[in-house]
């Protein structure tokens, strides 16, 4: 065995000596500027012209961007990725990262079932990248059989694959589930503890975020504005002011930056707990507002009872022109942990 590997190697090593070098190609500097899937697709007309479309390199590259968040083209990297007589570890990974983004999660899952017959192995990536675009369905149809991969496959100690796992079960709601994998980790980061306390918020178990959110913070781990949101969220639900204003001092001793969707479960939080010239301070430094903004803050003084001060003329003559009637929110129908986290 040993010997015909080395063989091989010899044998490849021989047959790269005749393809030409990458750095004295101008097709590839392309790849680096490449802004569409109609540049794209002339580039790889070229790759294939010059004949290095075998090469790794330019698989990759070609894989990556047409399935990247600019193109979404899967159906492109699709057909690149068949003509791929045996696919790279990372070219599998990129295809169910693709259709993860394209929220394709079964073809993902397709994709994963191919990458195990053709016998290649998966890595630490693989199971982030695939339990990203789950829905609640696929996640309940695949997710316990697929953590029994994760296990098999040696990466059950891993924090990206256990925070995807602590994910994929919220999301299904079992967090029962999901609760095990947290505090079976031997290391968790702030996206893990997001996670658990998402996925409590999810089942409405609010008082339970508020104790990990305690605990979180009582041995160390910095929250992120992830975290603030989820937990201002249950404390809006539990009518919490005290924990509420508690969260709010800490962001201002910690002179974190405030943002929008921060910012709304402030006002969010503040209202729910009748303290609307809390909310109205909040709302009134905003150097930004969107229609959550707006919506949370009328809701407040329509639900509480209370009027604007005759002084705030501006804002009550804004608030007269909004309908309150069709107006909603609720923080805890927020987006799941990994996309807030990237939307912060």
């Amino acid at each position: 065995m040993v010997s015909m590997a080395s063989q091989a190697a010899t044998n490849f090593s021989t047959h790269t000596t005749h393809l030409p070098s990458l750095e004295n190609l101008p097709v590839i500097n392309l790849f680096e500027n490449c802004k569409s899937m109609e540049q794209l697709r002339q580039i790889h007309a070229q790759t294939i012209k010059l004949g290095i479309m075998s090469l790794p390199f330019v698989q990759n590259k070609i894989i990556a961007l047409s399935s990247a968040q600019e193109s979404d083209n899967m159906v492109y990297a699709r057909r690149v990725f068949d003509e791929i007589p045996e696919p790279s570890v990372f070219v599998w990974n990129t295809m169910m990262k693709g259709f993860s983004r394209m929220k394709c999660p079964r073809d993902g899952v397709s994709m994963y079932v191919a990458m195990l017959r053709r016998s290649f192995k998966p890595d630490h990536y693989t199971f982030p990248f695939l339990f990203k675009g789950f829905t609640r369905d696929v996640a309940l149809a695949c997710g316990k059989e697929l953590h029994c991969h994760v296990l098999k496959f040696g990466f059950g100690s891993n924090i990206f694959v256990q925070n995807a796992l602590v994910n994929m079960y919220s999301l299904s709601g079992l967090v029962d589930m999901a609760r095990g994998v947290f505090d079976s980790s031997y290391e968790r980061d702030a996206v893990t503890w997001n996670a658990m306390i998402s996925g409590y918020n999810r089942i409405k178990d609010f008082d339970e975020s508020r104790k990990l959110f305690k605990q979180m913070v009582g041995i160390g781990v910095l929250p992120t504005s992830v975290t603030f949101v989820l937990v201002l969220s249950a404390c809006s639900k539990l009518k919490d002011l005290d924990t509420g204003k508690q969260v709010h001092k800490y962001i201002k001793d910690r002179e974190i930056e405030p943002n929008l969707i921060l910012e709304n479960a402030l006002i969010d939080m503040y209202a729910a707990c009748g303290e609307m010239s809390l909310s109205l301070e909040v709302f009134e430094n905003m150097k930004n507002r969107d229609v959550i903004s707006w919506t949370t803050i009328v809701s407040g003084f329509a639900n509480s009872g209370q009027i604007l001060a005759q002084g705030n003329t501006r804002l009550s003559n804004q608030i007269s022109l909004i309908d309150v009637g069709s107006m909603s929110v609720d923080f805890t129908a927020q987006p799941t942990w990994s996309t807030l986290d990237q939307r912060l």
